[in-house]
């Protein structure tokens, strides 16, 4: 075990498409950063009412993220239209913190600034792609909502890589065994026999990717536990 170093001096934002501050996020990357920090939490949907919400639907399937309102409601919104209002939550607190951390693993870039901004998506499939060098390697992906898949399968062919994607919600049953979408994936992976497993969300947890591994054996990888690694490599 490693002991737990004091680092209290290091500040990560943590910036998500819903509502801050997101603890279970912040609770995942915690248990692979081996050091006591300080958490800064910002919320695209922090400012939004209710009654505003539809003006943020998504504009097709392709455009469809999913996130949390408040601790209980799961709602889609327009990747498009919360990328706007991204950019000021950034402009907010990238003075206060060291790094940021983009709390949605569909974002890639979002400009240049001061302090590094670390997009969980693209380093988790950075990672993926040195994988895959296995021969006849594939790849099993869970997104959080159905419209997602289609595009999940088209950035995989792209990638020439061979990929099962299906959807799963993380904001479902606590207990995964119990949830029938979770074990729905799990038989439909045991049939496509993956190497590894991607949970492509922040909201899906280690409750996710334990049942996942559990049944299937193989690797999963969950985008805010590798996160946590890269964060404690900075500090170390």
């Amino acid at each position: 075990m490693i002991l737990s170093k004091s680092k209290k001096e290091f500040n990560i934002g943590i910036v998500t498409i819903g509502k801050s501050p997101r603890l279970d996020i912040e609770s995942e990357l915690k248990k692979t950063i081996d050091y006591e920090v300080d958490f800064t939490h910002s919320g695209a949907l922090d400012k939004i009412l209710p009654n505003q919400l539809n003006d943020l639907a998504p504009l097709s399937d392709s455009d469809t993220l999913v996130t949390l309102y408040d601790d209980e409601t799961e709602i889609q919104v327009s990747h498009k239209k919360i990328t706007k209002i991204l950019y000021n939550n950034i402009s907010e607190i990238v003075s206060k913190v060291d790094v940021i951390v983009m709390a949605c693993t569909g974002y890639e870039e979002m400009g240049n600034y001061q302090i590094p901004i670390l997009f969980p998506g693209k380093i988790t499939e950075n990672l993926i792609m040195d994988y895959s060098n296995k021969k006849d390697f594939k790849l099993g992906v869970v997104q959080p909502h159905s419209n997602q898949i289609e595009k999940e399968y088209e950035k995989w062919n792209f990638k020439n890589i061979d990929a099962d994607v299906y959807a799963s919600s993380p904001y479902g049953n606590p207990n995964v065994s119990a949830d029938q979408s979770w074990i729905d994936v799990t038989n439909s992976f045991e049939q496509f026999k993956p190497d590894l497993v991607y949970l492509n969300c922040m909201g899906m947890r280690s409750t996710h990717k334990d049942y996942i591994h559990e049944n299937l054996n193989v690797p999963v990888l969950l985008a805010a536990n590798v996160t946590g690694m890269v964060i404690n490599q900075i500090l170390k």
